[in-house]
């Protein structure tokens, strides 16, 4: 267990209370960028990898088949790997508690399968359990099977408060019956403002940011019937791209992979000298110099429009009317591409763009309030007066 020396503390004040996080990534920035340079004198952040609860979880269930936002299962079987999962975690968590006097756990999703039952531990403990959950964004058809499994496979929650990105998550929440309106509070995406603070940045002239479309997007979510994949958006999206960064090698090119997502993807492709290839981390960092941002079914499609970034979405099959159940509610058309030749011409209309500090449009505010809750870059602030005041009730 360490402390996070990111987030400033006193350890000399009497009523400082201690929190113990179980980092994600997404939701860890978050965090970080709610008390960013903030005073914080009453409040100190400690953290431990989630892999030990992971590691504590398979020994007691190693013979059952569970994965995240599928937590509970039938049978006596479980029912008793559940109730010795449960009481060893008491043990754990009471020793944790004497320790350090511990205060609240902070978790960043609601069906993490590991840490599902840690809302009845705190309960036992008299701990405060707070959820960050860090997922908002959506198509169509994860909204409706979302609703579904949240309900099928999950219990409810007894968290002492979860905080959540939109409007939108709240309702698939609360109609799924796992938490109480009471229970859940919008913040937006603190992250987010981040971006927002990009506005009054120009990004360098020549640099295109990619970030690699994933051929099988929340699995998750998506019922094993419902078999779709992007496998032909993504061989195109990133042909087309290394044919234009070897055509035009005045031009930075950077390739944006997720970890155990992309590991294996550019195998076979050979990247000429202008062409970076990263895996793993959060993209909202390599925003401040895009010049362009290329990007499909992900979040970061609307942190470049909160940043003011020239965002361009492939769509070479039509994947926005063909597919549209299984992409996002978008319906300005300026950020589509449906063939290579507009792809290209798009990338080189906006890489010789004199940059611009421009107000959000109406519907672009719309598509940031529904996706992140965010439309003000202010959510940091909200989060770090929600997490102070979940925790003092």
């Amino acid at each position: 267990m360490k402390k996070y020396k990111k987030i400033s503390s006193e350890k000399n004040n009497k009523k400082v209370k201690k929190l113990l996080v179980l980092p994600k990534s997404g939701g860890i920035e978050d965090l970080f960028q709610s008390f960013k340079n903030k005073k914080n004198d009453d409040l100190i952040f400690y953290w431990i990898p989630r892999k030990f609860l992971k590691s504590i979880h398979a020994y007691y269930f190693k013979d059952e088949s569970i994965r995240d936002y599928f937590t509970i299962k039938k049978g006596s079987k479980f029912k008793y790997n559940k109730k010795i999962y449960f009481e060893s975690l008491i043990e754990i968590f009471s020793n944790l508690k004497r320790f350090i006097n511990l205060d609240c756990i902070i978790s960043f999703n609601i069906f993490y399968y590991s840490e599902k039952f840690l809302d009845k531990v705190c309960k036992k403990l008299n701990i405060k359990f707070i959820i960050m959950h860090k997922e908002s964004t959506f198509t169509p058809a994860e909204e409706i099977t979302a609703r579904y499994i949240y309900q099928n496979y999950n219990d409810k929650s007894i968290a002492s408060k979860v905080s959540v990105y939109s409007k939108s998550q709240k309702n698939i929440l609360i109609k799924s019956k796992l938490l109480d309106d009471e229970q859940i509070v919008v913040n937006g995406c603190p992250r987010s403002d981040y971006a927002f603070k990009l506005r009054t940045i120009k990004p360098k002239d020549n640099i295109i940011v990619y970030f690699l479309i994933e051929k099988k997007r929340s699995s998750n979510l998506l019922l094993k019937k419902a078999k779709n994949n992007w496998n032909g958006l993504h061989d195109k999206t990133l042909d087309f791209l290394l044919e234009f960064a070897k055509s035009n090698p005045n031009i930075k090119l950077i390739l944006k992979g997720k970890t155990g997502v992309h590991n294996n993807l550019l195998k076979n492709k050979k990247l000429t000298k202008n062409c970076i290839f990263i895996n793993g981390g959060t993209g909202e960092k390599l925003l401040k110099d895009a010049k362009v941002v290329v990007a499909f079914n992900s979040t970061i499609i609307f942190e470049a429009i909160a940043a003011n970034r020239n965002l361009l979405i492939p769509n070479f099959n039509n994947e926005n009317k063909r597919k549209k159940r299984f992409t996002y509610r978008i319906k300005n058309s300026i950020y589509f591409c449906n063939s290579k030749l507009i792809f290209f011409k798009k990338l080189k209309y906006y890489l010789n763009l004199s940059y611009e500090n421009k107000k959000l449009n109406n519907k672009e505010k719309v598509l940031l309030n529904y996706y992140l809750g965010n439309i003000d870059g202010k959510s940091g602030k909200r989060l770090e007066y929600f997490l102070r005041k979940s925790i003092n009730q």
